[in-house]
């Protein structure tokens, strides 16, 4: 058996009931989303992550299939919402794929077949000896994993409506790519794979294809989208305090 870990995740095991975990305290942020430029977001994230970042559709294979992502930064490897400290940007949304680290729910490959089943993963540099036990003498959940695993399991599940929404939307030729670029002075504003819902498709949507969009919240969260991306010049703001990533390492210049 075979666990492909998330993105970000280096490598990962399936939680067993001997585990200790060294669990983040106050307002860590796992060392991933230092370097990283976008994370996935579920479902039922879309209106509130829409209110600070733009959220776009990423596409790593050429539009086969799209992850719905909130933007962090304006160059590769770069999260403009790390403060100085290190903790993220305590006035805007934390994206549920953070909260959730160390924890995960990973596919399971065997014999070279990707499996319907997921397990709940740790990240290996997690585990712990000195670290939280997450269940008693009994093999019986402590309180701190009962809310733990409700969440992870929660947002696996969002996680796979923010999978349908973006197979929707590419099935009925809503998603174009966009480029977003920049030239400011000395600086180079470019990211690739971003896709946008396009306005004029969206207007003369056939009436069937309208009403498949307008059951649930699939509207609602075309439009949060759409009013999103209006983020990108807030971004250029958020700038002014944030140097461009190094071209040699990939990180902010001390």
């Amino acid at each position: 058996m075979n666990i492909k870990p998330p993105t970000g995740y280096t490598s990962v095991s399936p939680l067993l009931k001997n585990h200790r975990v060294a669990l983040p305290t106050g307002e860590q942020t796992p060392a991933f989303v230092h370097d990283t430029h976008a994370l996935p977001l579920s479902f039922s994230e879309i209106a509130p992550a829409a209110r600070d970042y733009p959220v776009a559709f990423l596409s790593s294979d050429g539009g086969k299939t799209f992850t719905l992502t909130a933007v962090l930064g304006l160059q590769q490897n770069q999260n403009m919402y790390l403060m100085d400290d290190g903790h993220w940007d305590r006035r805007v949304y934390l994206p549920a794929y953070v909260r959730r680290y160390p924890f995960c729910m990973a596919h399971v490959t065997k014999n070279g077949d990707l499996q319907g089943e997921h397990v709940v993963c740790v990240d290996d540099s997690a585990i712990d000896a000195d670290g939280d036990e997450l269940f008693d003498e009994k093999g019986e959940a402590l309180p701190t994993w009962s809310r733990i695993e409700s969440f992870v399991t929660e947002y696996e599940r969002d996680l796979a409506r923010s999978e349908e929404f973006c197979k929707l939307l590419a099935g009925i030729g809503l998603l174009e790519p966009i480029s977003v670029t920049a030239e400011l002075g000395e600086f180079t504003m470019q990211l690739a794979g971003l896709h946008r819902i396009q306005k004029e498709a969206l207007a003369n949507l056939p009436e069937k294809s309208l009403r498949i969009l307008l059951q649930g919240d699939a509207m609602d969260a075309v439009f949060a989208h759409l009013w999103s991306l209006t983020n990108f010049q807030r971004m250029l703001d958020r700038r002014s305090v944030f140097p461009e990533v190094s071209p040699e390492n990939g990180h902010r210049p001390n």
